[in-house]
């Protein structure tokens, strides 16, 4: 068995951090410059779950005038996520194929995670999805990893990681994994056929 474990956002689906951030803003009363610098003092606190979606809501509500309406904020934090369809697509086809397993390892917030689970239905379909709120650690922290080669029951060595930021990878290269910086799937497929290839 050998495991393809992909990060989410901009290697299975797209997201433009900015784009969900102006819409934030146009629902505010600050300027785009302000809903930045408010997101960055509790990004991190986010990406592990330290706040969970209400709170991440009730926090834009208080510091940047944003409306007391739950569905209209998840609306607008999300309008920087859109499915890359042909991405998905080959995720689910490799789950499919004997002696795969398909997993996604993604620093993702509480609140995008209430879009991604009414957009992204292909993810019911992969043995693993780890969420990094959820689990309480993120990425390029080792111990994600580990949790994912535990909770899949594989050794470093049979597994490879995908992700467009060169510090992940790095950090799973560490321990062993394969490893693929995605630039585009041109070039990421391709490399991920050859290693599905080769002798374990």
């Amino acid at each position: 068995m050998r495991a393809v474990i992909f990060d989410l956002g901009r290697v299975l689906i797209d997201y433009d951090h900015d784009a969900s951030l102006d819409a934030l803003a146009a629902l505010g009363q600050v300027t785009p410059a302000e809903i930045r610098a408010l997101f960055q003092a509790i990004a991190g606190a986010t990406g592990i779950g330290e706040l969970d979606a209400e709170q991440i809501h009730r926090y834009f509500v208080e510091q940047a005038g944003l409306p007391d309406d739950f569905g209209r904020f998840v609306a607008a934090f999300g309008a920087g996520l859109t499915r890359n369809e042909a991405a998905l697509a080959y995720a689910v086809e490799l789950q499919q194929r004997p002696g795969v397993t398909v997993g996604v390892i993604s620093n993702t917030n509480q609140a995008h995670i209430l879009w991604l689970d009414a957009h992204l239905p292909e993810l019911t379909h992969l043995d693993l999805v780890m969420m990094s709120s959820e689990v309480g650690m993120a990425k390029p922290d080792p111990a994600i990893y580990e949790l994912a080669l535990e909770l899949l029951n594989l050794p470093a060595g049979q597994a490879i990681f995908v992700d467009d930021l060169s510090p992940n990878v790095v950090a799973a290269q560490g321990l062993g994994m394969a490893g693929i910086v995605h630039t585009s799937w041109e070039t990421t497929r391709p490399a991920l056929e050859a290693w599905l290839v080769q002798p374990v």
